[in-house]
């Protein structure tokens, strides 16, 4: 198993014992980069950010996005329209948008009104 091939200087048994090295060398670079908690911090600042990215179209995508932020634990949090989701922030038109699927939060009026409640940084 370890004869020379075409008159390489590299047997195949040193090959793919050279190959093994590196790809674990790989992983065990892969795990040392991951750990429980970021290695960039800003003075311990944590929070989540959520975008609302669909508009009047796509209600229940509209309502899961603001569901979510009505659910994100305490600290520095922000709900950000993008997209179509901008349309949204003109006066009246959050007020057009329920789903069938979350009839208990009513309009996405309402479900904005309980986000800003919470502090919860709101941008376009």
């Amino acid at each position: 198993m370890s004869e020379k091939v075409d008159g390489s200087p590299v047997s195949r048994g040193d090959f793919l014992r050279l190959a093994a090295l590196g790809a674990g060398g790989l992983g065990l670079t892969a795990l040392a980069g991951c750990s429980g908690k970021a290695g960039v911090s800003e003075g311990g600042r944590q929070g989540y950010v959520v975008a609302v990215t669909h508009g009047l179209k796509d209600p229940t995508r509209v309502m899961l996005a603001l569901f979510t932020a009505t659910k994100m634990p305490k600290g520095d949090n922000h709900v950000w329209f993008a997209i179509d989701g901008g349309q949204l922030c003109k006066k009246g038109e959050a007020d057009k948008v329920t789903s069938p699927l979350f009839p208990k939060q009513g309009s996405a009026a309402k479900v904005i009104e309980q986000i800003r409640g919470q502090g919860t940084a709101l941008h376009i």
